[in-house]
Formats: C-alpha cells, sequence, structure tokens
C-alpha cells in the first residue's frame, strides 16, 4: 500500500495514535482499511487523486489565506478517498451514496463542499449531471455559492465551460447545472440530481428537503447525497436521527456500506476545555482555527454560563439540550422501562390529566406509588387525526403514533370519551384514588366522570400549586426513584420544559417554544400532587425492580 498518499497515512496515523482523533474517526479509518479487503469493491486510486489534484487548481480568497492555493489537509483527503473512491466490481458504480459530515464550526467545510461540489459538477463523468445544494436560510446559501460562484471563475476565468448566474452555473459541454436553494422543500419539486448537498442541517426542523433530494436521485446510478453540519441543541431533530444512525453504523451495530460518515467529536469523559481534545472536535486546529480561539471561545463561556451551551456545539460539536432544560434528558432515560400496568394489578394509583382546549394534545398519566419512596409513571397522550397534516411537528407526531406513544383519534377535536375509556380499562386494574383535572376546560367531562363514580378532583394549574409537585418529581427522577414507561413523547416533553419561578422561588415547567409541547408532563405532576396530597403507598417487593 503505497504509505506516500496524504488518506493512506492519515489512516495509519490516526490508528498509531500520532494524530489526535475521537473515537468515531478512529471507527471511520478502521471502516476504510475493511473496505480496502472486501470482495466485492475495489479501491479507484485514479480517481481520487484526480479530485485532490481538482482542489489544487483552486485558490482561497478570503481571510489570512487569500491568493494561496487550495492545499487540502490529510483528513480531507482521506474524507474524499472514502466518498469517492470505493466502487462495486459488479457495476463499477460507487459504493458510496450518501455521506454526513459533523465537524466544529471554522473547519472550512463550506470551502471544502464547494469545490467536491464543482468537481463532481465537471469531472463525475455523469450525463447531464445535476448539483443540488441545500441551506437553511438565503444567508447560508448565498454564501456557498460564492464559493462555487469564486471557485469556478478561477478555473474557467473566459466562461469557456462553465456559464455562471446570480444563483445558478450552467456546464453546456456536459448538459450540466448547480444550483443552490433555501429550506423551502417545496420548490424542489422537478429536480433530477446526481448529486445533492445539505448544509447546516442540523437546523432543519423537518426532514422534507433531504427526502425531496433523495428520492429524486431515483434514475441515477450513482447518486451521491453530502450533508454537512455542526451539532446542535434539538435532540428530536432530523439531523440527530442520522447522526446517531451513523454512529451505529460506524459501531457496527447497523449494516449500511453506502453511508459514509465522518464525525469529528470528542469522547465520553473527555474535558472539553483541555486543550489536548481540541482536534478532535477540530481537525483543522491551526490552519483555519487557532487553540487561541477556542481557549477564548471557553472563556467567554465561564464569564457569561448562558453562552455555555452555544460554545460547546459550535466550537466543541457537543450535541446539547438548551441551557434552559429543567431535566436533563439522560437522567430521565436512566428512569425508563417497559411498564406493564397488569404487574402493578390492584395497586393504588392516582391519575393526572391535561386536557386539549379544542384540537391539541391531550395527556394523562398514572402515578403508582410503591413505598420506601419508589413509584411508577406510566403517561398516554391523545391528538386528533386531522391536526397531525398540518401541524409544525407533523413528523414527530406520526413517529410518536408509530412506536405507539400516542393514540390518534378521529376527527378535528380529541373526543373525550377516548380518555374516559382509557380509565375505564384502568379502573379494571387499579384502584384509582383520584383523578386531577384542571377546572378551566373540563367541566363537563367532570361532572361525566362523576356520574360514573370517579373521584374527581379539580387542579389548577398555578405556579404555586405546581411548585411541591415539581420539585418532588424532580428529586424522584435525579434519584432514580421512579420508574418510567418507556416513551419517545414523554422524553420529548421534558426536553421541552423550561423553569418559571417567582419571587418567592415557587416553580413550574413551561414551554421553552411555541411548537413545544409538555402536556404529558404537566399531567405527570397533576398525578404526583395527588399523591402528595393523600400519599397512599402499596406495599410492594422492591428487589424485583430495583
Amino acid at each position: 500500500m503505497p504509505k506516500q498518499k496524504g488518506y493512506y497515512k492519515y489512516v495509519e496515523d490516526v490508528l498509531n495514535s500520532k494524530i489526535v482523533a475521537g473515537n468515531l474517526i478512529k471507527l471511520a479509518c478502521k471502516r476504510f482499511n475493511s473496505f480496502l479487503e472486501k470482495d466485492d469493491m475495489w479501491f479507484d486510486e485514479e480517481e481520487v487523486d484526480k479530485c485532490i489534484s481538482f482542489y489544487g487548481a483552486l485558490k482561497h480568497f478570503k481571510g489570512k489565506s487569500a491568493n494561496q492555493p487550495f492545499v487540502l489537509r490529510p483528513f480531507q483527503e482521506f474524507m474524499i478517498a472514502s466518498i469517492l473512491g470505493f466502487k462495486w466490481k459488479s457495476n463499477n458504480n460507487r459504493v458510496c451514496r450518501e455521506v454526513y459530515i459533523q465537524t466544529a464550526k471554522k473547519m472550512g467545510k463550506d470551502c471544502w463542499l464547494a469545490g467536491l461540489a464543482l468537481y463532481l459538477l465537471m469531472c463525475d463523468g455523469e450525463a447531464s449531471p445535476e448539483v443540488d445544494l441545500l441551506a437553511n436560510s438565503r444567508e447560508q446559501t448565498s454564501i456557498l455559492f460564492e464559493y462555487i460562484d469564486t471557485f469556478a471563475s478561477q478555473v474557467d476565468p473566459k466562461e469557456k465551460y462553465m456559464k455562471r448566474y446570480r444563483n445558478h452555473i450552467d456546464t453546456p459541454i456536459n448538459k450540466g447545472r448547480i444550483k443552490c436553494y433555501s429550506s423551502d422543500a417545496s420548490k424542489l419539486d422537478g429536480i433530477n440530481p446526481s448529486v445533492w448537498c445539505i448544509d447546516e442541517y442540523h437546523e432543519a426542523s423537518s426532514r422534507a428537503g433531504y427526502d425531496n433530494l433523495k428520492s429524486a436521485t431515483a434514475m441515477r446510478t450513482s447518486p451521491l447525497g453530502v450533508v454537512i453540519t455542526t451539532s446542535g441543541f434539538d435532540l428530536f431533530s432530523p439531523c440527530y436521527e442520522l447522526y446517531k444512525l451513523c454512529v451505529e453504523i460506524l459501531n457496527d451495530v447497523k449494516k449500511d456500506d453506502t453511508q459514509q460518515a465522518f464525525i469529528f467529536q470528542l469522547d465520553d469523559g473527555d474535558d472539553w476545555t483541555d486543550p489536548k481534545n481540541f482536534e478532535k472536535c477540530q481537525p483543522n486546529l491551526n490552519y483555519t482555527v487557532t487553540e487561541e480561539f477556542m481557549l477564548g471561545e471557553i472563556q467567554k463561556a465561564k464569564n457569561d454560563p448562558t453562552a455555555e451551551v452555544g460554545v460547546k456545539t459550535k466550537t466543541f460539536n457537543i450535541w446539547c439540550q438548551s441551557k434552559m432544560v429543567w431535566i436533563p434528558q439522560e437522567k430521565v432515560v436512566k428512569c425508563m422501562r417497559d411498564v406493564n400496568l397488569e404487574d402493578y394489578a390492584g395497586y393504588t394509583a392516582y391519575i393526572g390529566t391535561d386536557l386539549s382546549s379544542v384540537n391539541d394534545m391531550t395527556a394523562m398519566s398514572v402515578f403508582i406509588p410503591l413505598g420506601e419512596e419508589k413509584f411508577v409513571l406510566k403517561n398516554y397522550a391523545f391528538l386528533p387525526a386531522d391536526t397531525i397534516a398540518e401541524h409544525p411537528n407533523k413528523e414527530l407526531y406520526q413517529k410518536f403514533a408509530q412506536d405507539g406513544d400516542l393514540i390518534i383519534t378521529q376527527g378535528n377535536i380529541v373526543d373525550f370519551d377516548y380518555v374516559t375509556k382509557k380509565i375505564h380499562e384502568l379502573s379494571q386494574i387499579l384502584r384509582i384514588e383520584g383523578i386531577y383535572f384542571d377546572p378551566y376546560n373540563s367541566g363537563t367531562w367532570s361532572i361525566t366522570c362523576t356520574d360514573l363514580g370517579y373521584n374527581m378532583q379539580p387542579c389548577s394549574q398555578g405556579l404555586l400549586n405546581f411548585n411541591n409537585p415539581t420539585r418532588q418529581f424532580e428529586k424522584y427522577v435525579l434519584g432514580e426513584q421512579v420508574i418510567i414507561d418507556k416513551s419517545a413523547l414523554f422524553l420529548w416533553c421534558v426536553a421541552n420544559c423550561a423553569l418559571k419561578e417567582d419571587w418567592n422561588n415557587n416553580r413550574k415547567p413551561i414551554k421553552t417554544s411555541a411548537n413545544a409541547k409538555i402536556d404529558c408532563v404537566i399531567a405527570a405532576l397533576m398525578s404526583v400532587k395527588g399523591y402528595l396530597g393523600n400519599p397512599i403507598a402499596n406495599d410492594f417487593e422492591f428487589t424485583s425492580i430495583w
């Protein structure tokens, strides 16, 4: 194996710890070597070297590197080799069809992506190539297109081969085109990309653009999609789902030879403030970004704690929840297990309900005290089918419903009869001590349930009334005293909670944004409120669960 080539040497140096790299990059390097040994693939050095040489014809035009040749760093050569080099022996098509790249800001990703896009437009050998690039805003789109347009002017200043326009470039010689789009997925109809790229995917609230671009390549024999991003705040975003999939592929938990992933991040347990770890998340350290800059960002976070999350996500490529989040998700996950209420037949339970006013989510929680400060919590949620179609959270709701965490009801408003029916089912298993409801919009329903013989207890959602259950539930979770039924919906609701406090330190969860939902949390706290007002514990053999 010719070690003098930059991409081979990078793999060797990473695996021999001569280059500081995180575990996920080490896994990507091991995967590269394993692909070299596969019987159904071959490695096209000529193709890789041709692309690397193409970058040599480009010059930087911004900052301290302006007018200097674009010399690829070893990690950039490695990514190109992994993406373009491997081909199927059966048909000579490219093995890689999708790429996920995640790195800290200032890596020079727009510059690198622009060079790759331009190369694939001109040199990929595709008939009528079409390179479509998607960004989340016009500003992002214009930044990316500026790199592409400038590089095109350097390669072909007289526009002999590339005709440059305000927002696209045409290549008449091969009937090709490259164009940038902003986030509106509806404008992607009619495209036929041979190559597609998404910049800063962590900002995408929907995967519609990703799905449209991917499905539009159906007629291409060797398409390529590239997602390139920093980390973000939303652990329920489509980007985070793709990130988790790629981590599983790198760890060989899932198999997909067509997906390449390059995730430059710190390892679990690394001190993000220690300079010895900086290169793991910033492979261009002291080239495009200096250690001095990163130390300055750390100091900014120390001086202003509200800036810490932003610094961690952008400068250190760490997925973080918002600083406002009430209980960290990982703490809730530690409490989650599959709960079958049949296992608690005959036990006393408290039910909290957060009923929707018209057509939004209705939530119900069942809280079972087991004695000795141990508890079980199971949640139910209901949503009208007509609400999902146009809701900003449509994709999430569909996933929650598919997973069984969300019950879809017919029509455009929640029929509270579904809730009543579920309570009746529970009453056949549990001794329901009380059902706690907000009297604001539950008048008729509470009367119906009272007539059915249930102990209905009004529970206002005022801050003072919620202070004690809020603090107690937090204590139960942090102390791992409660078993919470596994539910991505409940986890999402917890992630959407910030704390509101008054001058007397009374507190209550509130939503972090307009489309954030916390209904399951509110219902849970109402059930805890019921227990705290009438703490009946059940006898239970704890060793079977704890």
